[in-house]
């Protein structure tokens, strides 16, 4: 009788085995247009806060040099470059970097915290 119980336990098991091993093998399909294609920025962000005005610097990375430890990477500054600046969801307008790759934006109230624009035919949009 317990060789029995024994025989019937493993079959049970065995059956549920080869089942969820079944689910699991039947049940995930590559859904290739559900993903979304993550592309690195064409640009780099850095961000001075000061009280009522924030000052945006954008730098395009020079990775030429990535071998060499004596080079390295190197930030170039974006000029003429046009960004939409949002704060809270809600545009500021479109600023225009100088010579030095920086624009400078005042606010009163909510701080822009998102900076969205086009480099090299890549979009990027940072928040920050």
């Amino acid at each position: 009788m317990k060789d029995k119980m024994g025989s019937i336990r493993a079959t049970c098991i065995m059956f549920l085995l080869v089942g969820m091993i079944l689910v699991t093998l039947t049940s995930c399909e590559d859904e290739s247009d559900m993903t979304v294609n993550k592309v690195a920025s064409p640009v780099l962000l850095e961000l001075k806060d000061s009280p009522g005005e924030l000052t945006a610097y954008f730098f395009e990375l020079d990775k030429s040099g990535i071998l060499d430890h004596t080079v390295g990477i190197d930030s170039i500054p974006l000029a003429n470059l046009q960004v939409e600046v949002f704060a809270s969801t809600s545009s500021l307008g479109v600023f225009t970097t100088d010579d030095s790759g920086s624009f400078l934006v005042t606010y009163a109230g909510t701080k822009p915290n998102e900076f969205a624009g086009a480099y090299k035919g890549t979009a990027f949009r940072f928040l920050k």
